[in-house]
């Protein structure tokens, strides 16, 4: 992925719309969990969310860097 993709003539960083896209799935995940109720089981609902934002960001870096080489 490049640095920075243009949107609507303003640049903008490919860090931010890689984070932006694992913040979605992270609250998609988050809702799977609540209907499950499997969110009762998790210890520290804070550090599994942002562990799991952290991981979900590192795969969607690792693909779209992948995709574009």
């Amino acid at each position: 992925m490049n640095g920075e993709t243009a949107i609507f003539g303003v640049l903008i960083n490919a860090e931010f719309i890689t984070s932006f896209f694992a913040l979605v799935l992270t609250f998609a995940v988050h809702r799977v969990l609540i209907f499950f109720g499997l969110h009762r089981r998790i210890w520290h609902p804070a550090l599994f969310e942002t562990a799991l934002f952290i991981i979900l960001w590192g795969l969607i870096m690792h693909f779209s860097i992948q995709t574009t080489s």
